[in-house]
């Protein structure tokens, strides 16, 4: 098949954008071709190979697009189709591109559009967040308007349902490359160890980077030797980095801001616990990528987050899910989870991760059955006697 995906691309968009391109290098390892072009606001970095096309263009970091940066990507993503079309079928990689369905529709007429939903706009409409009647109205119509929506969350497919009427929704999770299974990677923390912490998220509200100051106060004011790395970067960040400075917690936190995505693995491997305090996700990557390393996890108590420990690995043990904004709570479950490991448990079996190729092939079938769906049928001419 020929795939157009429309999607962000490290280092640019944060996980989505590694989840997107795992898809489709998948994709491409599966013997199709895959046009990924990716909107970039800044330098587009260091990636660049056959396959991935950059343009130079805003995106929205809220549910409503400028109509500027709506004719820039449109634009674009036309002329991107004229050049290298026509394709099979058409991938939103995230929420956000929903905007520019029309304009696709306008080159790529009746066949398939498949949206990829990750949360970010149906976790919004779905929340007591006011939202404008005109957004919503919109957005509904742009949802109703695709040939089928991928979730990578079996709650975004119910808050589909519930918010915008439409059940042509399959679940398939992403197509991560998890870290190999290492729970003793580093030797399991001896009695009197610092507690070490990651938190690999972007730095905006939603992901309250914030309160993860706050628990690390917390700590640090009951005299608890913690040391946590933060990587990522964001519209937070300045308030984050301040916030640091006030409370006196150069010694115990540690920016990284934005970096490749193996510095963060290997951030993974020398902690025990990963944090994550965000409000709302999808099906937040940092938090598989733990269990699947063996880490102990601390993160609010929502449906992505909830997801992720209670069904994805059959409820991990070395998990503590505590309610959204509760700092108090995190740092008492960072502090048991602390004990725990210093008590030198047994070792658990590898838990059951999904294979990549296997998820990816549920991809290509999904969208083989969208073609075969989008092409006409056949005539069958009977031949005189």
């Amino acid at each position: 098949m020929k795939i157009l995906l429309l999607s962000v691309h490290p280092p640019q968009g944060g996980g989505s954008a590694h989840s997107s391109q795992e898809l489709a290098c998948g994709l491409r390892r599966l013997g199709h071709e895959v046009l990924h072009i990716s909107p970039y606001k800044s330098e587009p970095g260091p990636a660049q190979y056959p396959g991935l096309l950059w343009f130079p263009a805003d995106f929205p970091a809220d549910l409503s697009i400028s109509p500027q940066t709506q004719w820039d990507i449109d634009r674009h993503v036309q002329a991107a189709y004229l050049n290298h079309g026509p394709f099979d079928a058409v991938i939103l990689g995230r929420e956000s591109f929903l905007w520019h369905l029309p304009a696709i529709r306008e080159v790529h007429h009746s066949k398939p559009v498949v949206l990829i939903c990750r949360g970010a706009y149906i976790n919004r409409l779905v929340s007591s967040e006011p939202v404008d009647w005109k957004i919503r109205e919109q957005l509904t119509a742009l949802y109703r308007s695709c040939d089928s929506i991928i979730c990578i969350a079996r709650h975004l497919a119910e808050s589909l349902h519930r918010a915008v009427g439409v059940s042509n929704t399959l679940f398939l999770p992403n197509p991560i490359a998890l870290p190999a299974f290492q729970p003793n990677a580093t030797c399991p923390p001896a009695a009197g160890q610092p507690i070490r912490l990651l938190m690999a998220a972007q730095i905006k509200s939603r992901k309250r980077p914030l309160d993860a100051v706050e628990i690390m106060r917390i700590l640090a004011a009951r005299q608890v030797e913690a040391h946590l790395t933060i990587c990522g970067d964001g519209a937070d960040m300045e308030k984050m980095l301040n916030l640091i400075r006030h409370c006196g917690l150069e010694k115990h936190i540690l920016v990284k801001g934005r970096v490749d995505r193996q510095v963060v693995i290997d951030c993974l491997n020398s902690v025990e616990t990963v944090l994550l305090c965000s409000d709302n996700e999808g099906r937040p990557r940092v938090l598989q990528e733990a269990i699947a390393a063996g880490r102990g996890v601390v993160a609010y108590d929502n449906p992505g987050s909830r997801e992720v420990v209670t069904e994805w690995s059959n409820q991990w043990p070395h998990a503590r899910l505590v309610p959204i904004g509760d700092a108090p709570a995190a740092s008492q479950a960072i502090l048991d989870l602390a004990g725990h490991f210093r008590a030198k448990p047994d070792p658990l079996p590898p838990p059951q991760l999904p294979e990549p190729v296997e998820v990816l092939y549920q991809y290509e079938s999904a969208l083989k059955t969208l073609k075969a769906r989008a092409e006409p049928a056949p005539e069958f001419h009977i031949a005189p006697r």
